[in-house]
């Protein structure tokens, strides 16, 4: 017979192979016209004319990332990634990095040499005021990129005087517009087709002499995150198709699908009017307790462990984010000693290893930039009261300095702001 779109079907039950003088007409181009490429690697340079190139895409140009259109059906997944601009789609990913970086960006940020506090350039409060609302907004953008990509950009955008040529303003840039290439072992960026290696700073989570680019923690939880995906997906799905029930009524005769409807309604309409009180069935019914509980048939228990163990790659102790630690029972914690676990595990390593890479590249030598963690980790009042009376008994501290570091005072304090353009000298610019 022949279908509404011309093809010819046997009437057999087999199909079998088709019958070439039914098909088209082959076209007489060659399937693979191209130039024969050579084993995947590096991209063909100047000097190398002949060297290897990635076969599937140019190394300079990757590929987009698979993405759902419209229509896409619930049940599909798309590929897993993890070099999106938040890191993945997983929320505990999100969860883990914006509670990381909102810590850090609430730091007051200062500048010191040799211990001693400086008067702060205007950058400290903001970086680039045409871009960010203050320095908070530009330091939360560079952690975001330095943990979930695992690199930042840092470009200038205006420069001191010549007799001090650094950075006045400066901005993040999104890691997909800039270009990096080893030249001479030496890395070279470019931006919009443009040599910008002398006004870029390349901060990598993880570094390797002959790469190019920067890595993070996510690169190795990508079947985690493909996991914690599938279990949210799967628990979606069991909400979507009511739940999991946690008994069944059996019959004892096969019931057709009104049937069924009616004994639902009338169990329902019971439950309701019962008050509490037991259930009667009939004799011909059994109520069977499910053995497995709703809990256990959603998997909340693995979802919880992969989600921890993310929550640990991206160096937040899992009870911070609701979720079980693994500790043993006898171990003794409270959300202090938490909070001081999490700054110098992380948080401390993490903001310095961003800080002391702007201050070689934003600040003269001598001169560092640091955060302060004491409105994160500092005690209570009590305990605080006893460090002061320790530190002001034996002469390290004056009864003004207590009032500066509560914040009770502005002794000593500057009174005037201090000019977008002008040089200080105790900074040694």
């Amino acid at each position: 017979m022949q279908l509404p779109s011309g093809i010819l079907v046997p009437s057999a039950r087999s199909l079998g192979p088709p019958d070439p003088q039914s098909l088209p007409p082959r076209s007489d181009v060659a399937p693979n016209a191209n130039d024969p490429v050579g084993t995947v690697g590096p991209a063909p340079t100047a000097d190398n004319a002949g060297g290897a190139q990635h076969v599937m895409y140019p190394a300079s140009d990757p590929p987009l990332e698979a993405s759902a259109w419209a229509g896409w059906p619930v049940e599909w997944a798309t590929p897993t990634t993890t070099s999106g601009r938040w890191g993945g789609n997983a929320d505990i990913v999100w969860t883990c990095i914006d509670l990381n970086a909102r810590i850090v960006a609430d730091m007051p940020v200062f500048m010191t040499r040799q211990l001693q506090r400086l008067t702060p350039l205007p950058w400290v409060a903001n970086p680039q005021p045409e871009v960010y609302s203050h320095w908070g907004e530009f330091i939360r953008q560079v952690w975001w990129s330095y943990q979930a990509i695992g690199e930042a950009f840092i470009v200038c955008t205006s420069r001191y005087q010549d007799d001090y040529p650094y950075p006045r303003t400066f901005m993040m840039m999104d890691p997909a517009y800039v270009s990096v290439d080893l030249v001479d072992g030496v890395r070279r960026y470019m931006i919009g087709g443009e040599d910008a290696t002398e006004d870029i700073l390349h901060i990598r989570y993880m570094s390797w002499p002959s790469d190019c680019r920067g890595h993070g923690p996510l690169e190795a939880a990508g079947e985690r995150q493909l996991a914690a995906q599938t279990f949210m997906r799967f628990g979606t799905e069991l909400a979507q198709n009511g739940g999991v029930p946690w008994a069944v009524l059996k019959s004892k005769y096969r019931l057709g699908s009104a049937q069924a409807q009616q004994l639902k309604a009338q169990w329902i309409a019971s439950a309701r009017n019962r008050f509490g009180a037991p259930a009667i069935i009939d004799s011909d019914m059994d109520l069977q307790v499910l053995q497995v509980p709703p809990k256990d048939m959603a998997l909340a228990d693995l979802q919880k462990f992969t989600e921890a163990r993310i929550a640990t790659l991206l160096g937040v102790p899992p009870y911070l984010v609701s979720l079980p630690s693994g500790a043993d029972a006898m171990t003794y914690s409270n959300v202090v000693s938490l909070f001081d676990y999490h700054w110098r595990a992380t948080l401390r390593p993490g903001s310095r290893f961003i800080t002391r890479a702007l201050s070689g590249w934003v600040l003269a030598g001598g001169t560092d930039l640091e955060l302060d963690p004491s409105s994160y980790i500092q005690p209570g009042p009590s305990e605080r009261v006893g460090y002061y009376q320790t530190m002001v008994g034996m002469g390290a501290m004056t009864i003004p300095e207590v009032r500066i570091a509560e914040r009770l005072s502005n002794i000593d304090a500057p009174t005037t702001a201090p000019d977008s353009g002008e040089v200080f000298s105790n900074a040694g610019i």
